[in-house]
């Protein structure tokens, strides 16, 4: 099976670089029926849009346990931005609680 992600997107690939990284690449992956997806992928180029946010999201808060907005990662299309987005918002609610 090819690369996809070579075919949509110029940037070179750069692994996950933590477990969450890694896990939620996996769920983008999956949902987006492509290979990978590297730190500095934009979830556009790779083919995503409203409809697989909402499905990544919803998979990304159910494997990590994490507090997962869509519009968070719409807003940050690239995996590295989006995982720092959410540890950010969820270590901004753990110490609200």
């Amino acid at each position: 099976m090819p690369d996809l992600r070579e075919e949509l997107t110029d940037a070179p690939y750069t692994p996950p670089a933590d477990p969450l990284e890694k896990q939620v690449a996996e769920i983008i992956a999956s949902v987006l029926d492509i290979d990978k997806v590297g730190r500095e992928d934009s979830f556009y180029d790779l083919g995503g849009g409203s409809m697989q946010a909402i499905r990544i999201c919803a998979r990304a808060e159910q494997e990590t346990g994490l507090t997962v907005d869509p519009l968070t990662l719409l807003e940050n299309d690239r995996l590295v931005d989006f995982v720092a987005e959410l540890r950010g918002a969820n270590s901004t609610a753990a110490t609200e609680s």
